[in-house]
């Protein structure tokens, strides 16, 4: 991303400050640089040391906005598992906390919002040899104090070629669901035990560990093409809910214990009386 003025100004050159964005799931860095007009040119860019930029916290000057700069970031890929979803979930495993090195694996569970409602499924999905820029987050040269940096220096060398090699692999099982998937969530504690929430109002909680365990013994080989959906009975199918919705998670603190909230929650009591709570683990 990158920062740019709608409308040129006459102004003094100000130093500009450097801005990075962590987005965690998909091991991205995007770098916002703050622009300002000068009176020798329209854009007038300068360098200045790296700090977090916050969304909601740090606010845009007037004139100023954000542009999609996908040089800014180490690893960038679309990848879709058939049909378009309306929501997905990271699901945690037994790789290591701290993954500073490429290539990296990721898993992950995503609904689906098929065309007929018998066509919908829960995707359960490896994505493999992720590979990316090798560079530092916060340049050396920003922490030494030189705010002469160059922001394309340390893509220059390291950027590399996207061939058979580097190629991210997804491996994926489908598992069928009644209805559109508005919501999935996985587990904190047991990350092979999911929920969902469709559109047909049930919630529904899933055991997975056998799709997750079949991917983590997939070997490195791109899959061939595979429109099995397979048929998997949930572990609980809670009915109570009038309606659709979409605010449902976890306990992070208690394991099995679920929430799902319909409607506008305006006090305690119709919180309560608006959720489903349960404990599947005792």
């Amino acid at each position: 991303m990158g920062r740019t003025i709608k409308k040129a100004r006459k102004a003094k050159p100000k130093k500009s400050k450097k801005h990075v964005l962590w987005l965690n799931s998909f091991f991205c860095i995007s770098v916002l640089q703050k622009t300002e007009a000068s009176s020798s040119s329209n854009h007038a860019v300068a360098s200045g040391p790296a700090k977090v930029w916050q969304p909601g916290v740090d606010a845009l000057e007037d004139g100023e906005e954000l542009q999609f700069d996908p040089e800014a970031y180490n690893y960038l890929r679309g990848f879709g598992i058939g049909w378009s979803c309306l929501s997905f979930d990271v699901v945690r495993d037994q790789l290591r906390l701290v993954r500073s090195e490429f290539p990296h694996t990721l898993y992950g569970v995503a609904g689906t919002q098929a065309e007929k409602a018998s066509l919908n499924y829960i995707g359960v999905f490896k994505l493999s040899n992720i590979n990316g820029k090798k560079r530092e987050p916060i340049p050396a040269s920003a922490v030494d104090g030189d705010t002469d940096v160059d922001s394309d220096s340390s893509s220059d060398e390291e950027d590399e070629e996207i061939n058979e090699d580097t190629k991210p692999i997804l491996h994926l099982k489908k598992v069928a669901h009644a209805g559109c998937v508005n919501r999935i969530r996985s587990m904190t504690q047991k990350p092979h035990i999911c929920a969902t929430w469709g559109d047909t109002g049930h919630v529904q909680v899933w055991d997975l560990s056998s799709f997750l365990n079949s991917l983590a013994e997939s070997g490195a080989s791109a899959p061939k093409e595979d429109d099995i959906i397979h048929k998997h009975l949930p572990m609980k199918v809670f009915s109570g809910h009038k309606d659709e919705g979409y605010a449902i998670d976890w306990s992070p603190l208690v394991t099995g214990r679920l929430v799902s909230g319909l409607y506008r929650i305006l006090s305690i009591s119709q919180c309560l009386s608006s959720a489903m709570m349960f404990k599947i683990f005792p």
